[in-house]
């Protein structure tokens, strides 16, 4: 069976039981990773990459994220694994994810999302079935989210240490179609997800859904100081994003490209 880690503070012993007593109920068996927090970062780290007066801000919490999926993608290296399921410790995992798991071996790709997403990804035909019609399509698509999903040893190494991940958050790197390192993958997304985030779905209210990471004084001061910079910035932002996803969309039509709405398989 494939090897799975899953990220978990140790202030966090609900969440660390919520993960345990799902794998255990499917008969699966995960490693957990200490989850990297905001007082895990240098200074020098800080004053880089998490300096709110700068017009690229990453927030503390974001990069903390981003080193707890590094620590996994280290971790993987480590143990000499070909492969392994990386997990939050607030993903909802699907029943079907054991024979899933079974299977996806024999897939050929450097990473392979299984989260369900909040919006309409744009997808490519499935280039695999694998049991329960589980569909796995390349994807066009930066979705949030970076609770669940298969990673290759050669794509940790890959990803480990490439300084995109520290002007952007996780998600937002990982699955970028356009940009190293993503657009340096081979990405698949399992349609239906076999694992949703708590939170998703009506689920706010859940205790082990709650976030408890400090968000206070977590603000990017340079809007606010830079007003008119700042704007003209978002601006030419906005306009080379649309541009790209316009022309991207309209160039991968004749493949077959479509938006297609991808839900958690166990959801009523």
């Amino acid at each position: 069976m494939l090897p799975i880690f899953y990220i978990n503070l140790a202030s966090r012993p609900d969440r660390r039981r919520f993960m345990e007593d799902q794998l255990q109920s499917l008969g699966l068996a995960g490693v957990r990773i200490e989850a990297a927090t905001p007082s895990d970062i240098s200074a020098e780290q800080a004053a880089l990459h998490c300096d709110p007066h700068k017009p690229v801000y990453l927030r503390p919490r974001e990069l903390a994220c981003t080193l707890s999926h590094e620590r996994v993608w280290q971790a993987l290296l480590d143990a000499g694994h070909d492969r392994a399921l990386v997990l939050e410790d607030d993903a909802e995992l699907s029943s079907a994810l054991p024979d899933f798991l079974s299977e996806i071996g024999a897939i050929d790709a450097d990473m392979v999302r299984i989260e369900s997403a909040g919006r309409p990804l744009r997808v490519f035909p499935a280039v695999a079935t694998l049991p329960g019609e589980i569909a796995l399509h390349p994807f066009r698509s930066t979705p949030m989210g970076s609770a669940a999903y298969i990673l290759t040893r050669g794509a940790a190494r890959y990803l480990l240490g490439h300084p995109s991940f520290r002007s952007a958050q996780t998600d937002l790197v990982l699955y970028n179609p356009f940009d190293e390192p993503g657009s340096g993958l081979t990405r698949l997304q399992a349609v239906p997800a076999l694992a949703r985030q708590l939170g998703d779905e009506g689920k706010q209210k859940q205790t082990v859904g709650r976030s408890d990471i400090d968000q206070k004084g977590d603000r990017h001061l340079f809007p606010s100081e830079r007003p008119l910079q700042y704007r003209l910035l978002r601006l030419g932002q906005g306009f080379k994003a649309g541009w790209r996803n316009v022309s991207d969309h309209i160039s991968n039509l004749s493949k077959g490209l479509e938006r297609r709405y991808v839900r958690f398989m166990d959801e009523g």
